[in-house]
Order: C-alpha cells, then structure tokens, then sequence
C-alpha cells in the first residue's frame, strides 16, 4: 500500500507524460520508496487565450498575461477540481491518509492545485503552487472548511514572469494568509514562467519534512496506545529553508499540523480541571501561523509537562520590507534578507509586538502561574521576539529559548533592562549553514548578552540551515525540564 500520493498537474498545453521525469529527483530519498505519483492530462477543449484553439486544458482560461484581475472561468475550474478530489478520495479509499496526500501543478495546474486544495473537506499534507494564480473570486471563502484551511501552501513565483504575473502571485497568497491559511511564498527575480532545478529540490525538501514528521507522530501515537514498537532513534530531520537568499520571500517554518485530540488517547473528563503549573508560549516564524507549530508539544512527554499550558498564538498580517511588501503574517518589519548583525531594525514594530507577549504573560500569571514557571520560545523572527519580550520584562522568567534569531534592537537597549529580567536564562540554538538568518547574527546574541550580565547557552549547529531539528526540541525539552524541576 502506498504511504502517500502525489499528484502533479501541469499548465496548459500540457501533458502528463511529459512531466513524469520530475519524480526522478525524488528516487534517492527513501521517504518517497512508498510514495504514489500520479501525472493526469487535461482534456482537449478551445481555449479563449489562445483565439479558441484546441488543447490540453484544465479549465479556460480568458486572457494572457493573467493578472491579479483577470476574469475566472469559475464554473470550469469547478468541474475540474471535481475531477481532481475523485482521484483524492480514489487514493484515501485504497488506504492513504489525507495527511499523506500533496497536490501540486504548474501554472494554469498551480492554479487546479490551490483550488483543489482549498475545496477539499479534509487537511490534506500540502499544496505546491508553481507560477500559479487563485483562480477563484474572492467569495469562495465561505466554501472553504475549517479543516482545509489547515493545508499548509507552498508557493513558487517569477518576479519576471510575462505570463502569470508576479502580481497574481502575491494576490494568491495575500487572499490565503486572510482566510488564515499557512502560505510560504518565494520569490525569484529573475525568473520567467519556467520551472528551476533549485525550486523543484525545495519542493522535495519541503514534502520530505512533512512526511517525516507525520510517520513520527503516527508512530508515536502507536507507541503510546498500543505499545507496538519499540522507542526509536529517529535521527535529527531539518525542516528546511535552504534556498539562496536572493530568492526567499518567506522565512518561516512550517510543521504540519495534526489535531492534539489524535495525538493523545481519550481519557474520561476529570471533575474538576487541574491548574496549570507552567506556561510555555512558542512565537513562529515570519509568512507562519502558529497552529501549524502545535505538533512541537508532541516532544514533551516528560511527567514533569502534564500540568503545562502551551499557547501557539499566530502574527498580525502585515506588508513586510524584504518580500517586497507582500502582507504576511508577521510581528514585525523585516528590512533585509539574509538578517546580519548589522541589519537595520524595527524598534518601534519590536515595542508593539513585546506589549502583546507582556499581556499573554501577564494573563497567565493572573490566573495563578509563577512568572519563574513561563517559558517563551521561538524560532527565526519569533525568536528574535522572543529575546526582546524576554528582555523587556519586569519580572524573571523560567527562561528565552532562541532558535535562528537575533537581536532586534541596538545596544543601547542594554539599560531598559531590568536587574529581574537580568536574571532570566537564555538558551539560544542556531545553525552555522543558515543563509537567511546567518550565524553572525545568532553569535552576536551572546555577547550582547554578556554585557547586561545574563546567562545564555549557545548551541551551534555546524550543518543546519535556516530550520529547526528535532535534537534541539530535545533539547529544549531537558532545559525546560531542569527549570521547572529547580523553581518548583
């Protein structure tokens, strides 16, 4: 039986067939030995485009170049994404989870991908866009379930695109981050309407880690419920963004998100509800939402975490500098990519965001939580928000976990810092390859550090890109362990 599918539609004028060569770049990794591919052809129609000439053609399609505007064929993308759910529901009746299921296309095909996706009952594993646009109106959004919305998007565009604009690209994604759907869009200046060696290696990447973080959680669902396999050694899986920086529009990372009640067997209800003793807020990354960071509680299963609140709030949407203005979900202004020590910072955007943090932290310690039992993590930009709620506390914290941040303010923020908040530990995990966040801006967190007299672990991570490992939730995990054990 196959461990998941993906289906691949192509552009116009296209064919299936020919597009059959792009699983050969996935045949080296063993994550894909089970995998399902599938190639369909569009039926033949007249195609408006192209003066009513007969071709290869999911929907129609009105006029070229396609913009942020141009008119859809609604009612034919309809009947399409008909088409492409019955080979879905084919592939799930025959054994394969929806979260195993990744539908991808190019162009007018990244166009049948979104729509499919979005229409879709069940969260599927993704949905890969490659020069596409969304080919339905806006209206659409009250059709979408809540479970779709919990596909993650992976999208590729051409700033030098002639065919599908740029500009439909952006209007794509801005439409799903509003309706709340997780989107990772890159950006290449200088490509046409084409596919890149380098686009589709990060399209392997980026399915790899979901794979691999769905069998581990299946597994460890078995393991806990019916005690069927032994512990594992799963070795560290990067989730990783390693594209050159020129072309990253989105720094994020994306886990893929699995309900918490499937994660965990039903137990009857308790007559009264146990107080939290500890608060663990874990802030995401640029372009991401933090439901789709959920399954990282998964890794604390310590007895010491039964009484823990977690919080996985999600950034205000927002025009972000360094992707050229795209509205993203984002806690702050980002100017430049890849971030440097020196990079320019967005102090008063850092403030307003910190004053958010303070409140949830404050709510938790209304309700009754010692602040010296709140941990506040995140990772790439949300790290770097994390360093500065950390920082700007009145009180001290059970400790600042940073993974592939950096400091987001200069250092004469050094005497806003109180003799409390000195006082919180800081554990700070970055990789040495990261092209987007690069090393020097994570080293620079130490002596930074070192000068308001705090206390920071740093862990270099010699092979890791812009991304996170399980070893450093691990880590994370015995760090936070130790914290709660010495505060209680």
């Amino acid at each position: 039986m196959a461990h998941s599918f993906i289906l691949w539609l192509h552009g116009s004028g296209g064919s299936g067939p020919a597009c059959e060569p792009i699983r050969q770049l996935f045949s080296s990794s063993p994550e894909f030995n089970n995998t399902k591919w599938s190639f369909p052809t569009a039926p033949s129609s007249p195609v408006t485009c192209k003066g009513g000439a007969i071709m290869s053609s999911w929907f129609d399609i009105p006029e070229v170049p396609i913009t942020a505007k141009t008119v859809r064929d609604e009612k034919g993308v309809l009947e399409a994404v008909q088409n492409v759910h019955a080979m879905i529901n084919r592939e799930v009746t025959a054994g394969t989870s929806p979260d195993n299921i990744f539908i991808c296309g190019f162009s007018q095909g990244g166009a049948l991908a979104v729509a499919s996706v979005l229409l879709y009952p069940k969260t599927l594993g993704g949905g890969v866009i490659f020069s596409g646009s969304v080919p339905l109106t806006t209206s659409i959004a009250e059709q979408i379930s809540l479970e779709a919305r919990k596909t993650p998007i992976l999208w590729f565009h051409g700033m030098a695109d002639e065919t599908v604009l740029f500009e439909a690209g952006q209007a794509g994604c801005n439409f799903l981050h509003k309706i709340g759907v997780s989107c990772e869009l890159k950006a290449y200046p200088d490509l046409d309407h084409s596919l890149l060696d380098d686009e589709l290696q990060y399209f392997q990447s980026w399915i790899k880690v979901r794979l691999k973080r769905i069998t581990f959680v299946l597994m460890r669902t078995q393991q806990n419920d019916e005690s069927l396999f032994k512990p594992m050694n799963l070795r560290s899986s990067s989730l990783s963004l390693l594209l050159k920086p020129i072309a990253l529009v989105a720094v994020t990372i994306t886990f893929f998100s699995l309900s918490f009640s499937f994660l965990h067997p039903e137990v009857p209800p308790l007559s009264r509800t146990p107080m939290a003793r500890s608060f663990v807020l874990w802030l995401h990354g640029l372009g991401d939402s933090g439901p789709a960071n959920e399954p990282i509680r998964t890794f604390f299963n310590s007895p010491e975490f039964k009484l823990s609140k977690w919080s996985f709030p999600s950034a205000p949407n927002a025009p972000v500098s360094c992707n050229y203005g795209a509205v993203m979900p984002s806690w702050f202004d980002i100017h430049e990519i890849p971030v440097t020590a020196e990079s320019p910072k967005d102090e008063e955007g850092v403030h307003k965001a910190v004053q958010k943090v303070h409140a949830m932290i404050d709510k938790e310690v209304t309700a009754g939580i010692s602040p010296e039992n709140i941990f506040v993590c995140g990772f790439s930009q949300g790290g770097a928000l994390t360093l500065a709620s950390v920082l700007l506390y009145p009180k001290t914290l059970g400790g600042g976990a940073v993974f592939s941040g950096w400091v987001p303010f200069n250092s004469s923020f050094i005497q806003r810092i109180s003799p409390e908040a000195r006082k919180t530990p800081i554990l700070w995990s970055h990789g040495m390859a990261d092209r987007t966040v690069l090393f020097e801006a994570g080293q620079a967190g130490p002596p930074f550090l070192g000068q308001a007299g705090m206390s920071c672990e740093f862990k270099a991570y010699p092979d890791l890109g812009h991304s996170i490992t399980d070893e450093e939730l691990r880590s994370l995990e015995s760090w936070i362990k130790s914290r709660l054990q010495s505060s209680s």
